[in-house]
């Protein structure tokens, strides 16, 4: 089957299956009797938290190995999880199963029943190939990938954890959160009619931070990854980095893995130190069109002393439903409100303090061999749905989503080869300032 077929497939169904002299891992069995071992691969603070409800939840579980690029992201999550956790017999980790490096991950896989995946984008889809690879379970952190490439291999190696029933949990976590799929429920059942169009918002304040000294013994293929937010060939810049949390909602709600056509524009203000300005955009805007001729305006912006803005707002035949800060309104046309979900649901939570649900989740499915879960595919469409849009931006051209999953173009090739004197793909000039897309000639 050539790529293009697989993908295809894969995307449509959701359970590409391979030849079996091709698949790469067996399933894997584990002992009821025996804590399920956890590997945390990326030990910033989405790492940790997750780890840390992880081990404090009523599956046992325990802590066997970490792994990070650097010894400070290792050393400072496991104090936090020494200090915070209530049963300090579950960390196993010792100072031989922490692994530092581009290639540490394979080590601490090795060892491990669920691998939470907790890295920069750039580097998941090889991780998690990996994990996959030797037969582990997954908890994937967002966002999955950061180029097409990466939304391909993640798409590949997802279709094997199916066909051996490996649970892969991703950490868009609103599709955990009852007050979401609350919200969803309603606009499924047709609350404001048929969804005619929606917009979706994430105006927040700077994601990176280069104000840090530069250490003189570093390599610049050290500072980009000490400073990863503020790279867009990292972390994938802002649209995918915290804006995907609105794009999956919207995929989400109108019941489509992705949107088929999209036509962007973004830029960048002359300050470097702000997050994805460096290689990408502080400003993202996007028209995609969906199935159906359903149009979604996309808005993604991370600079500081600007109006934030946050959520998403659905328009349909009858009304809209607006979702912001923590309630979601419905309203008719006649602006009369038809339901307001914080007085229906008396027991409504913050509508973004789901997270620790998808852990909760991931672990019981996994000890009970039952309700199987794979994240892998939306968590992968809902990513790229963000690239997709950049892909437009940077290069000021209409896309379709066939010839954009096609592209070959990397932002980075992770290989086993990677190192820290590696050239990353974007160097300073003389002023320490790095190149951005140019509209027009930027080819993605």
């Amino acid at each position: 089957m050539k790529r293009r077929e697989f993908v295809k497939s894969a995307t449509a169904a959701g359970t590409g299956v391979l030849a079996a002299g091709s698949v790469l891992g067996n399933s894997l069995v584990t002992n009821a009797d025996q804590p399920l071992k956890i590997a945390l691969i990326g030990c910033g603070g989405r790492g940790t938290g997750a780890t840390l409800t992880a081990l404090n939840y009523e599956i046992p579980c325990e802590l066997v190995a970490m792994a990070d690029l650097f010894p400070e992201p290792i050393e400072r999550s496991f104090t936090a999880l020494n200090s915070r956790i209530e049963d300090p017999k579950k960390i196993k980790v010792t100072e031989e199963t922490k692994f530092l490096g581009f290639q540490g991950y394979k080590k601490a896989i090795a060892l491990c029943d669920v691998a939470f995946i907790g890295t920069p984008a750039v580097y998941k889809p090889v991780i998690f190939e990996e994990a996959i690879r030797q037969g582990k379970h997954v908890f994937m952190e967002k966002p999955v990938c950061v180029d097409a490439f990466g939304y391909k291999k993640v798409l590949e190696a997802a279709a094997i954890a199916k066909t051996n029933r490996l649970y892969v949990a991703g950490g868009l976590q609103r599709r955990y959160g009852k007050e979401y799929q609350a919200v969803i429920d309603y606009l499924h059942d047709g609350i404001i009619g048929n969804i005619t169009s929606a917009e979706c918002y994430w105006f927040g304040g700077p994601i990176g931070d280069l104000s840090r000294p530069r250490k003189d013994e570093w390599t610049e293929m050290e500072f980009q990854n000490r400073h990863w937010r503020s790279f867009a060939w990292v972390g994938g810049g802002n649209i995918i980095e915290y804006h995907i949390h609105n794009l999956d909602v919207i995929n989400w709600a109108l019941k489509q893995e992705h949107p088929q056509t999209v036509l962007a524009s973004g830029g960048k203000v002359a300050e470097k130190l702000y997050s994805g300005s460096l290689g990408g955009f502080d400003t993202v805007s996007s028209h995609f069109m969906y199935e159906n001729n359903v149009p979604v305006y996309s808005f993604s912006r991370n600079l500081p002393n600007c109006s934030n803005k946050h959520g998403e707002i659905f328009f349909g035949t009858k009304g809209r439903f607006e979702i912001k800060g923590n309630n979601a309104i419905a309203y008719n046309h006649k602006g009369k409100v038809m339901l307001d979900l914080q007085k229906k649901m008396e027991d409504l939570n913050p509508f973004h303090n789901a997270h620790p649900e998808v852990q909760k989740t991931l672990l019981k499915a996994i000890a009970d061999n039952d309700n199987y879960i794979n994240d892998a595919f939306y968590a992968a469409h809902s990513s790229m749905t963000g690239i997709f849009g950049r892909m437009s931006a940077w290069s000021g051209k209409r896309l379709n989503w066939e010839d954009a999953v096609q592209s070959e173009i990397k932002l980075f090739d992770y290989t086993d080869e990677t190192n820290f004197n590696s050239a990353p793909p974007i160097l300073p000039d003389k002023s320490e300032y790095y190149p951005v897309p140019i509209p027009g000639k930027t080819k993605v």
